[in-house]
């Protein structure tokens, strides 16, 4: 009987929210500069220059880990090497978690009911002219 490894298990989380809240990842600008990191965008994003010294702030403060931004809106709550974005956690650590917008089934309807709120009809427009009574 044979068997097969899968290290690419995934266990995704559609919801972004309850992602961040597991994974905590750190946003706040502030705490990032005190930890002694100085990341390339406000939301405390650091880019493939800062993995090593991640790497190593990671080891000596296990209370700490990596989440990778991979593509398309896609976290994946471990390192992953060569990707162009990575991020530093406080949470849940299994590496399995990943959080992935673009294949919730309800998508485009929430895609949906967000673009009808912001849109209007050309009918409702007011131009320059009065309407006419």
């Amino acid at each position: 009987m044979g068997a097969v490894a899968n290290d690419n298990r995934v266990e995704l989380i559609l919801d972004a929210d309850a992602f961040h809240k597991a994974v905590r990842i750190i946003v706040d600008r502030d705490e990032i500069l005190w930890l002694g990191f100085d990341p390339f965008s406000q939301i405390g994003s650091f880019r493939q220059r800062d993995v090593p010294s991640l790497l190593e702030f990671c080891v000596n403060n296990p209370e700490y880990h990596i989440v990778t931004y991979t593509s398309g809106h896609r976290y994946v709550n471990r390192y992953v090497p060569d990707q162009r974005v990575y991020m530093l956690a406080t949470g849940d650590k299994n590496p399995y978690l990943a959080h992935n917008p673009w294949i919730d089934p309800m998508h485009h309807l929430i895609e949906e009911d967000v673009f009808s709120k912001l849109s209007c009809e050309p009918n409702q427009i007011r131009r320059r002219h009065k309407p006419k009574t």
